[in-house]
């Protein structure tokens, strides 16, 4: 029984140091990183420690981000997914991240985003979505980001913008939206 016992909490220890291949994963000034970048992956790797604050997937070749991608790691502080072929970010799949307060996607195809996933990160500063290929942003779309401070959406295929798009971002200090076709 006491061997049963020992390879339980083996077991567990295992998971609990979990790292997806081929990414490396460790602690950096009291953060817990997973570096998956520049591994030519076509989807998000599952098996990541739940405490994981930072995860870098940039520079692959995911084409989408599906429900729920995130929900194993509900602690991220930063996500940083440029660089990669995302054309659409499908709802509930940014939804489960309400520690997170960088999002990078930019330079990307993204022209399908679920902009309601947005409501649930109100602690989101940085939201880079420059160089992709979005058309519309809802009036709404970023209604709960209130500590939002940097937001990039130059190079994208913009026409117009709603009247009050950006009022409920009282924290903003940086925008940039050069680059679009406004009419």
């Amino acid at each position: 029984m006491q061997e049963l016992h020992l390879l339980w909490w083996a077991l567990l220890l295992g998971l609990a140091q979990a790292c997806p291949e081929p990414c490396d994963c460790g602690e950096k000034y009291g953060f817990q990183i997973a570096d998956c970048a520049y591994r030519d992956l076509e989807s998000v790797p599952p098996g990541f420690r739940a405490n994981v604050t930072t995860l870098s997937l940039s520079a692959n070749r995911l084409p989408g981000l599906p429900e729920g991608a995130f929900r194993e790691v509900p602690l991220l502080q930063s996500l940083w997914l440029a660089h990669n072929e995302i054309r659409t970010v499908a709802a509930g799949a940014l939804a489960s991240l309400s520690h997170l307060k960088s999002l990078d996607l930019s330079h990307n195809l993204i022209s399908d985003f679920a902009w309601s996933d947005l409501h649930n990160l109100s602690a989101l500063q940085l939201l880079k979505m420059d160089s992709n290929e979005l058309t519309f942003i809802p009036r709404d779309a970023f209604r709960s980001l209130r500590a939002l401070r940097s937001l990039q959406l130059n190079h994208n295929r913009l026409h117009t913008l709603a009247e009050g798009t950006f009022t409920p971002l009282t924290a903003l200090s940086h925008l940039q939206i050069n680059d679009n076709p406004f009419d």
